[in-house]
């Protein structure tokens, strides 16, 4: 067992709801129960591309003595449910009243970062909070989503506008779920990862580089790997911010049709090349990063993302929107591998030319 930085349990496990008896034991020790009480709440193509899901989480609840309240809620996940007028997270939020979920209860919520947020906002929202137990299912969410401090739903033009604390009572990473994902949702995963080693850990970006291959043949070790060691320095060093801001801005001028993935390798460019434009990072620091992120074919989202880059001022309208969420005019930025730093504001006609010299260099992998 490992803590996240907030002290919460992260559990490593393959087959979750095999043999292995770690999320039994994880529920137990948190509330002292000897048959502690949950809620399923699952990502829908997670229960259709995982064989004999149900059945095997049937069968494990029983022999360690699980109670459900009720049945699993299954939604189908992706971007839409998290800008959909909040129809998908009261489908929770009733379930989770007619289930008589109290706050010794568990929502159990299985699925990528979307199906983690609306479970957890639901969560969040009755009786005060009811707990949630995160078993993430996509690789970033397995590297970001599943220590997020809060859960967020979208509005029409706004990544994330609506935000509640929503803290898990445990992680359970199982690295097997994500064998079933699309190659761009596993692609794209790998920003993380690079996000992460650039601002704060060093060491973690080399170590992403040597795996870097591994992973882009979809190796579920290196996967494994790279989560384990991106637990750790969250342990010792907590999260990052950086290069998130382009991120969301770009999905919803997408109208959330540019996966998550892809959106934060774009943004990572983005802030890279911005930081090499200021004088505060070296090139080859960020062509580091860059081959990383070519050899995963993580910047593949570049291709059909020509229309967004060239929307200049729309684009940039997300510092504004930066700037309003975390209260400051400050951005995030590098001065070096594992080397954070922070601007106190951006310069707008830096980031517009950083755009154009990207739209009009072409990244091959």
């Amino acid at each position: 067992m490992q803590k996240n930085c907030l002290g919460h349990p992260v559990e490593f496990v393959r087959d979750v709801f095999g043999e292995s008896d770690v999320l039994a034991k994880t529920l137990k020790s948190l509330t002292g129960e000897t048959q502690p009480r949950i809620l399923i709440v699952a990502d829908l193509n997670v229960v259709q591309r995982t064989a004999g899901l149900g059945a095997k989480i049937g069968k494990y609840v029983q022999t360690h003595g699980i109670q459900l309240a009720g049945s699993p809620v299954v939604i189908s996940a992706g971007e839409r449910i998290k800008s959909d007028n909040l129809v998908s997270a009261m489908q929770v939020v009733s379930a989770l009243l007619e289930a008589k979920l109290s706050r010794n209860d568990f929502v159990l919520a299985i699925g990528g970062g979307t199906l983690l947020d609306v479970a957890g906002y639901a969560a969040a929202q009755v009786r005060g909070g009811v707990r949630i137990v995160r078993v993430p299912t996509t690789p970033a969410a397995m590297m970001d989503a599943c220590y997020a401090e809060y859960a967020a739903l979208d509005s029409t033009n706004v990544k994330d506008a609506l935000r509640v604390p929503s803290s898990p009572a445990a992680v359970l990473i199982d690295v097997t779920f994500a064998e079933s994902v699309l190659d761009g949702v596993w692609s794209g995963a790998i920003g993380e990862a690079v996000r992460l080693g650039m601002a704060s850990d060093a060491a973690l970006l080399k170590k992403t580089a040597k795996l870097a291959s591994a992973y882009a043949e979809r190796k579920l070790d290196a996967l494994s790997e790279l989560a384990e060691a991106i637990c750790a320095v969250r342990t010792k060093k907590g999260g990052t911010s950086f290069a998130l801001w382009a991120a969301g801005r770009l999905e919803s001028l997408s109208g959330y049709k540019l996966p998550h993935g892809y959106a934060v390798c774009i943004s990572l460019y983005v802030d890279l090349a911005y930081s090499v434009e200021q004088g505060l990072l070296k090139k080859k620091d960020m062509d580091t990063a860059v081959s990383i992120l070519q050899t995963c074919k993580a910047l593949d989202g570049l291709v059909h993302s020509q229309h967004l880059m060239n929307q200049t001022d729309a684009l940039l309208c997300g510092l504004d929107a930066w700037r309003l969420s975390v209260g400051s005019a400050e951005v995030p930025l590098v001065a070096g591998i594992g080397k954070p730093t922070v601007v106190a504001a951006a310069d707008r006609e830096c980031y517009a030319k950083v755009l154009k010299q990207i739209i009009s260099t072409p990244v091959v992998a």
